[in-house]
């Protein structure tokens, strides 16, 4: 039987405590490489031994978009419904293999096992290898059975049309399927056809079977925790890969030409680009969210809870163009964008009358150029990169007039970076759907543009800026979320948590406690001006935790600011002295312990902050534990645990104490 996650009439009296921990990160004496679905069973079995209840994971599906390393981000799904063959435990099935192939599979078992990090594209190589023995070896019976049938029927919707574009996309090489010839349209007929090609119709079987091999595995692991008491929370992304099964059947759902991500914020001052489609809201209003709920209910199969991640993006979302690299280009979708007679009359602006182009286009003069490139190089970048326009001023040439353009051209990458700041050296950006609507661009104030304009008309640009981002549009925000939050709530029974860091608008919390959705709060990154989130005012609908994949682990934190380490030491411990230079055992006990004691419903800490709490278990460097880099839109995702969870549960004293130590603050 799984925890009990029933929220019911605001009785705060049901706590949880759990660890997260991606499945790829997993090191079991089973592995191959990576962690996988079957990991999980001993996961549960720590979990329980350590008087935990809950284990959160990060997104599950496939991601094969590149075919390369860059897959290994598991926020880039090519698939919401698809689960990643990398998980499927191949190990399993030794009973099948002759004695050569066990012989090559412990071989490689040992040779990737021994390896400190992931080595994303020789572990799904392994995989895919020995997933085509199976099925040579199994198919024929398997899919003979009531269960196989069962699946099959269940989620062909889904099923066909992911085996036809992982087909495609190796048969052209490429998942950007408007590059497909006549496959670049989707229809329906796509399965039927193929399957009259004999090689395209074992291919096609074969992507099917082991989709119903992992969620075999996958089923298995998840009725194991449920039998001791352990919930699973999964992690639902935002976006989808822009060239992935969703857009390519219905493209009607998404704006393609546009990339979502995040303004500045803790993790990068230039902001975030995900490069995924944003969403196309209204048409998928017509359809009462049909998409969002078949996705949350195929992730209910395997889920008691789960993580919406950005859940700002439900909000508004952070659109950027098609042709920009960086996030300072975007605009909130929706928003009230400014008119010019708005500008001028009520912050006494003369938009038009200066010129709109000044306010719009990229602000560019000699020692504009000096100061960003130094005056040496002056000469060669007008010479490569501008067009003269007059009176001082320059522009792009059509060779570089976009941050694509720029991103594509075989140049060094501080000439690159200098570039990118000239094309957002821009006061407005130009609304997406009207071009004679304007956004002010986030941060404007920090830009070189600004830095021109007089002591009085820096102060009206500055009280534009600050009531377009901060009021002006939360009321139709607000909207927006409870158009479309209630119904993907009620969609299943699971717990919905939302993950609300970042620039966050004033109603969001008051949003997301009226529909019941849980907040996430990191002590470190207080929601507003504060030092750090008071944990002791942490409401009871929130998640408490000390870190995320996106940041670093504690102990990392811990040695990243000194000065920050000191006051944290002081002001939040209440410890007099100098504070220590690394995190000591000690120190990460009384951390830990205030996150066990807040109210919050569930405290789920990263099993590597977890590990913390032993000197002997903590791995040596603790700035390699950290999952991801935000700032890196093409960052590895490769983080393995240092140790086995075998090794873990024999540890009876760390075990011991750990069951000691959360029971006593968790009450």
């Amino acid at each position: 039987m799984s925890a009990d996650f029933t929220l019911t009439g605001g009785e705060h009296n049901a706590f949880h405590t759990g660890l997260a921990i991606p499945v790829f990160s997993l090191r079991t004496e089973q592995s191959s490489g990576v962690g996988q679905f079957s990991d999980l069973k001993k996961l549960a079995d720590f979990a329980k031994k350590t008087q935990m209840d809950v284990i959160q994971l990060l997104p599950i599906n496939d991601t094969t978009t590149f075919m390369d390393w860059r897959d290994s981000y598991p926020y880039r799904a090519i698939s919401v419904f698809a689960l990643h063959p990398i998980y499927l435990d191949i190990h399993n099935f030794q009973p099948y293999y002759t004695k050569l192939q066990k012989q090559r599979l412990a071989e490689a078992e040992a040779e990737l096992n021994e390896l400190e990090q992931l080595d994303y594209e020789r572990v799904l190589a392994l995989k895919w290898q020995y997933a085509k023995f199976i099925y040579r070896k199994c198919a024929v019976k398997v899919k003979d059975t009531a269960a196989y049938l069962e699946f099959y029927e269940k989620n062909k919707n889904w099923l066909e049309p992911y085996a036809v574009f992982s087909y495609l996309r190796d048969k052209y090489k490429t998942a950007d399927f408007t590059k497909w010839k006549t496959y670049a349209s989707y229809s329906s007929d796509y399965y039927k056809q193929l399957q009259e090609n004999k090689d395209a119709a074992k291919k096609l079987d074969l992507l099917i079977f082991v989709q119903y091999l992992l969620h075999q595995q996958l089923t298995d692991a998840v009725h194991y925790c449920h039998s001791l008491g352990i919930a699973l929370k999964g992690d639902i992304a935002i976006g989808i890969a822009h060239d992935s099964v969703d857009a390519w059947t219905n493209p009607n759902l998404f704006h393609l030409e546009m990339q979502t991500g995040a303004p500045p914020d803790a993790f990068s001052m230039t902001g975030q680009n995900w490069g995924f489609p944003t969403y196309n809201w209204a048409e998928m209003a017509k359809e009462n969210y049909d998409w969002w709920k078949k996705r949350l209910l195929a992730m209910a199969e395997y889920f008691d809870a789960y993580r919406l991640d950005h859940i700002l993006g439900f909000f508004r979302i952070w659109e950027i163009p098609a042709e920009a690299i960086r996030g300072l280009l975007g605009q909130f979708s929706p928003a009230l964008a400014l008119s010019p007679e708005e500008i001028e009359q009520n912050y006494g602006i003369p938009f038009r009358e200066w010129g709109i182009e000044r306010f719009t286009e990229p602000f560019i003069k000699d020692w504009v150029i000096d100061e960003i490139f130094g005056r040496d190089n002056r000469d060669t970048v007008i010479q490569n990169f501008l067009n003269y326009k007059g009176h001082g001023n320059y522009e792009f040439n059509t060779s570089y007039d976009s941050q694509k353009k720029i991103e594509r051209a075989p140049l060094a990458d501080w000439l690159k970076e200098g570039l990118y700041i000239l094309h957002e050296n821009v006061i407005f950006l130009k609304d997406h759907t009207n071009d004679h609507l304007y956004h002010p661009r986030i941060t404007f104030t920090s830009t070189i543009s600004f830095r021109e304009f007089g002591e009085d008309y820096k102060k009206r640009l500055e009280k534009l800026y600050n009531d377009y981002f901060y009021g002006r549009n939360d009321l139709i925000w607000q909207e927006e979320a409870y158009k479309k939050l209630p119904i993907l709530k009620e969609a299943t029974a699971m717990v919905a948590c939302g993950e609300d860091l970042g620039m966050v608008p004033e109603n969001v919390p008051d949003v997301m406690y009226r529909l019941g959705i849980l907040r996430l709060i990191i002590e470190r990154m207080p929601s507003d001006n504060s030092f750090v989130n008071p944990l002791q005012y942490a409401p009871y609908l929130s998640v408490v935790t000390t870190s995320s994949h996106d940041t670093s682990p504690l102990r990392a934190w811990w040695e990243e600011d000194y000065f920050r380490t000191q006051r944290y030491y002081n002001e939040i411990m209440g410890w007099q002295g100098a504070a220590p230079k690394q995190a000591t055992v000690e120190i990460v006990k009384e951390i830990i312990g205030r996150h066990l004691s807040s109210n919050a419903m569930m405290v789920i800490l990263p099993l590597q902050d977890w590990l913390a709490l032993d000197e002997q278990l903590r791995k040596e460097n603790p700035q390699s534990e950290q999952i991801n880099i935000p700032s890196e839109p093409f960052h590895y995702w490769r983080y393995r645990l240092h140790c086995t969870i075998e090794s873990l549960l024999e540890n009876e004293e760390w075990t011991d104490f750990l069951a000691r130590f959360v029971s006593a603050h968790r009450k």
